[in-house]
């Protein structure tokens, strides 16, 4: 799954798992002119330089990472393949950043979110009323880590004042899909596996999903409304002197924060619950990062507009008590933080590198077979962390040009299903919490009161 040049300056590969998964997913909401998982990410600048700086910058940032320009294209089998065409002329890059850099004088960061449609691009808005920057992009092409290590390279090259040089070396830099650079990694290697040997293998990583008990998964009560409406979102920070405590209490028990506000979480989605006297089990995916596990230049910023991710499924069993009790909430961030911690290159429980392609198409399988009731579709908490964004993305950029400085960022995904999405991270020192939901589902006075967890997540600081 490496990129080939078929004909001059034109390049091409076939999409790999977790692509093909995430395509799936956006393909599902087409219909509807909506797509799951579609990010918003915003940087809200100061100063804000002048329009033709951020769209030089823009131009310039696609010669660091020409993935950013490459599209889905389908081939003479009807199947879509990955397309970069090289640029050989200025004219030829204007055409590029004429289609895919906005400025929109009236509309906020907030608006663009809640009002754009999809688009198999990857787009940057300039909004001078608010001062911010927004990329717009679909899941299947980049991820949160991948994300930091643009915007960290868009920034100084803002700041430069970098202009794009026609010169052809951007082929280069393309990047392969996970699978490939998996396979070109120094991972231990076992022998392949057979189709139903990486079948047996995926199921059994799914036996969270697959398994059914009779106290029933974690179901939040919903509207009875089948078709998604208006993609919602709500932003709590927790001030930096609480975080820092947080981040101390943290380490004391030997969990994460990730880990602390993914139990918060799962005990304030309880209080909510349908029937939490049955004592439900709380399912759902673990987002990892695959970074770790490649090659250089693979595991960095090299590798920035890409998708190196899997996700993992767990079942924890919850019990009804009060969500004062912090025992329990420690029991649950102990093994949320082994769950997040495990190893998948590690033979035990299984190297999920063995037979990671034939797991992400048994995840489609699993994820995308439809209830036989809408409005029984699963409806709970999910968590996916973006981390320290400070640590790839600084909040001060000193160049040729400018000085840049990032007052704020966040980041939101589009929700077209039941599930309310959350997102932790920390920015400037302070932890901040977002919950994506989708107002069709949700009415926002509910979301509120979910996303008080950060309430639950301070008894950490309890002693």
């Amino acid at each position: 799954m490496s990129w080939t040049e078929v004909s001059p300056n034109r390049y091409e590969r076939p999409f790999d798992s977790i692509e093909t998964f995430y395509r799936a997913v956006a393909a599902a909401g087409a219909p509807l002119n909506k797509e799951h998982y579609l990010i918003t990410c915003t940087l809200q600048l100061s100063p804000l330089p002048p329009a033709t700086a951020v769209e030089q910058a823009w131009k310039a940032l696609r010669h660091v990472y020409p993935q950013l320009a490459a599209e889905p294209e389908p081939d003479s089998n009807g199947s879509d393949r990955f397309v970069y065409k090289a640029i050989t002329s200025t004219t030829q890059l204007d055409s590029w950043a004429k289609e895919t850099f906005h400025v929109d004088i009236d509309r906020t960061a907030n608006d663009l979110y809640e009002q754009l449609t999809p688009s198999p691009r990857v787009h940057l808005y300039y909004l001078p009323s608010t001062s911010e920057v927004v990329f717009r992009t679909p899941h299947w092409r980049i991820d949160g880590i991948g994300l930091h290590h643009m915007q960290s390279a868009f920034l100084q090259l803002l700041a430069d004042g970098t202009v794009h040089p026609i010169d052809g070396t951007e082929p280069s830099r393309l990047c392969p899909a996970v699978d490939q650079a998996i396979a070109d990694s120094d991972l231990p290697k076992a022998i392949p596996l057979d189709e139903a040997t990486a079948t047996a293998s995926s199921n059994k990583e799914l036996q969270p999903c697959l398994t059914q008990t009779e106290n029933g998964n974690l179901m939040l009560p919903t509207l009875p409304n089948v078709l998604p409406s208006t993609p919602k979102r709500i932003l709590r920070h927790i001030d930096s002197a609480t975080t820092a405590r947080l981040l101390d209490a943290c380490s004391a028990h030997k969990i994460t924060i990730t880990a602390a506000t993914h139990a918060a979480l799962a005990l304030t989605g309880l209080q909510f619950a349908l029937h939490p006297e049955k004592k439900p089990d709380y399912v759902g995916f673990n987002p990892l990062d695959l970074r770790r596990y490649l090659p250089e230049p693979w595991n960095g910023s090299a590798a920035a507009v890409s998708l190196y991710h899997t996700g993992l499924p767990f079942r924890i069993p919850l019990y009804p008590a009060q969500v004062e009790k912090r025992e329990e909430f420690i029991r649950l961030a102990q093994e949320f933080t082994s769950l997040y911690k495990r190893n998948l290159a590690k033979e035990a429980p299984q190297n999920l590198f063995d037979f990671l392609p034939t797991y992400v198409g048994r995840v489609m399988q699993v994820l995308g077979a439809a209830p036989p009731d809408p409005l029984l579709a699963p409806a709970h908490p999910e968590l996916s962390s973006m981390g320290r964004v400070n640590q790839l993305l600084k909040t001060e950029v000193e160049g040729k040009e400018w000085t840049v400085k990032v007052e704020e960022w966040w980041v939101a995904i589009e929700v077209i299903n039941r599930l309310l999405l959350t997102q932790v991270w920390t920015f400037n020192k302070e932890l901040v919490l977002s919950v994506h939901w989708n107002e069709a589902f949700y009415e926002r006075s509910f979301v509120e009161e979910i996303g008080k967890l950060y309430i639950l997540i301070n008894q950490l600081d309890a002693s």
